[in-house]
């Protein structure tokens, strides 16, 4: 089984957001995944950073709305080259990815850290100094956490409205292997996300 790091933890949640988004259901997942060539395994839990990567790719061509696409030059344009040996960067990307927000956001924030436009560097991957890099981790974290506040506002109105409540969305969370990946069901936006879509169709079927 593949070691469940923060790149390939973030990759699962947006196979599962774009699948929440085309409404595939998990078992049409498991069999597309399972199909696809070059990945042919039914659960997330056995993916490889390039398999991933194949069935986001196959996923995109359905139509799913991701901002990122591959590269012959690095997997996301704009990501680092060192992204795979770089914790910070790691941590960078999930963030970005759970926000859905292009690398060239976190490009934005490490120049005003650095001095801003009238002399900041304008690219991540040209930030070498840790404390910048925390202080752009420490920034996305900062709208991550605003943007927890709007997700389950949205949320908490769903729930409400289909009369549903926590522990039913923690169960749907264990049942579909999204409980800790890479941090708590309760803090990522794509899991908050698909829960939403998981209420609706929940109240369509019990209507």
């Amino acid at each position: 089984m593949a070691t469940q790091g923060p790149i390939l933890a973030a990759r699962c949640r947006a196979i599962y957001a774009s699948c929440s988004q085309l409404d595939i259901d998990d078992d049409t997942r498991r069999k597309m995944m399972l199909e696809l060539p070059g990945v042919g395994v039914e659960s997330t839990k056995h993916l490889t950073l390039d398999k991933a990567s194949l069935v986001l790719d196959h996923l995109r061509k359905l139509g799913a709305d991701n901002p990122k696409k591959t590269s012959s030059t690095g997997r996301y344009p704009g990501a680092p080259s060192t992204l795979d040996s770089n914790a910070m960067y790691q941590k960078i990307e999930a963030l970005l990815t759970d926000m859905k927000l292009p690398w060239n956001y976190a490009d934005t924030i490490a120049e005003n850290i650095t001095g801003g436009r009238s002399g900041g560097i304008p690219r991540l991957g040209w930030v070498k100094d840790k404390n910048h890099l925390k202080g752009i981790v420490s920034a996305l974290a900062a709208k991550h956490k605003k943007e927890q506040v709007k997700a389950w506002a949205f949320l908490d109105a769903e729930l409400t409205a289909h009369g549903r409540d926590l522990e039913w969305c923690r169960q749907r969370c264990q049942e579909a292997g999204v409980i800790n990946k890479p941090w708590l069901w309760r803090e990522c936006l794509q899991t908050l996300d698909w829960l939403v879509g998981e209420v609706r169709r929940a109240g369509k079927a019990s209507a």
